[in-house]
């Protein structure tokens, strides 16, 4: 019920956000959308120390193998990464090679791995902690979390289910604590429109893990999917600096939702959402899911023109 009606809600919303994006477009005298323009240049803006890029962004480029081919484009990314002006990525996979192997790569080209998407598990299926730990050691990674909670498909139906979940996690996260290391939410949509008496699953994961234990990183794209144009700001204002890292992902213009766009050419407005969440935030991550199929996507201009914006944004 909750997940129909939030999706009854982003209709409507989409329906009148997109009137307005419309009616902007005229009066700017056809300049492009909202954040499309200028980054204003007053204010602070993002130091290259904490731009980083999901690697999932060339997901279709890299593949999914663990051969010798696998690992040449692993290694070519990480070049061209490094001549955009990267200093951080974030994998997704190890492409095949051990961790120790990866670290030589990222030595290599002098990047470091801001944080790790990696499968933590659920209470039915624990993954191996202590191995995920001793791997991101060797990585010199601190932030770690799977890519998302289980909603591919969803696997969780009731309230009960999903404070589970956030136990289960609150327990890894603690284990990671005292190993000097960070537990991390990574969200959809899903988690924004799926509600359980008057709240979402956000706020159930939110309320059911300590903050010392877990941390969030708050996918920009997916919560305005899921929550509407405002909800970046209303989650960073409700939820604070527990909201640690962001991915830093667009929506293009027209009816809403929106597909994924390249960073600083659709509609959401990211120096507000910067703005509010003040200083807390460790990295701001670009990525573009791969439209896999679409010969006309280029994984390595919008991790181009997502570096530059964020390199030249002021909030």
């Amino acid at each position: 019920m909750g997940t129909m009606h939030g999706s009854w809600v982003r209709t409507l919303r989409g329906l009148v956000i997109a009137t307005v994006v419309a009616l902007g477009l005229v009066v700017a005298g056809g300049v492009g959308a909202a954040s499309a323009g200028p980054p204003d240049r007053h204010g602070r803006g993002v130091p290259t120390s904490k731009i980083s890029v999901q690697l999932w962004t060339f997901a279709e480029y890299i593949g999914f193998g663990t051969d010798a081919a696998t690992i040449a484009r692993t290694e070519e990314v990480l070049g061209s990464l490094r001549e955009m002006g990267y200093r951080n990525v974030e994998p997704f996979t190890l492409s095949g090679l051990t961790a120790k192997q990866y670290r030589a790569l990222l030595d290599k080209y002098r990047l470091t791995a801001s944080a790790r998407h990696v499968d933590v598990g659920t209470p039915e299926n624990p993954a191996d902690l202590h191995q995920i730990l001793r791997d991101n050691r060797t990585l010199g990674i601190t932030y770690f979390g799977s890519g998302s909670t289980p909603i591919f498909p969803p696997v969780y139906t009731t309230e009960a289910e999903w404070i589970a979940y956030a136990e289960y996690l609150d327990e890894l996260g603690a284990v990671a604590r005292r190993h000097g290391q960070r537990l991390m939410v990574h969200n959809h949509d899903i988690e924004l429109e799926t509600v359980f008496g008057g709240r979402t699953v956000f706020d159930i994961l939110m309320a059911n893990t300590e903050p010392k234990n877990v941390v969030f990183q708050l996918d920009l794209y997916w919560a305005t999917n899921g929550g509407g144009i405002d909800a970046p700001i209303d989650v960073i204002e409700r939820y604070g600096n527990r909201i640690t890292l962001f991915h830093v992902k667009d929506m293009a213009a027209g009816e809403f939702p929106g597909r994924i766009e390249i960073v600083g050419e659709g509609i959401i407005d990211f120096p507000s959402i910067f703005r509010a969440a003040g200083g807390s935030t460790k990295y701001y991550v670009v990525e573009h899911d791969p439209r896999f199929g679409d010969s006309t996507f280029d994984p390595f201009e919008a991790a181009q023109k997502g570096f530059d914006y964020l390199d030249r944004v002021r909030f």
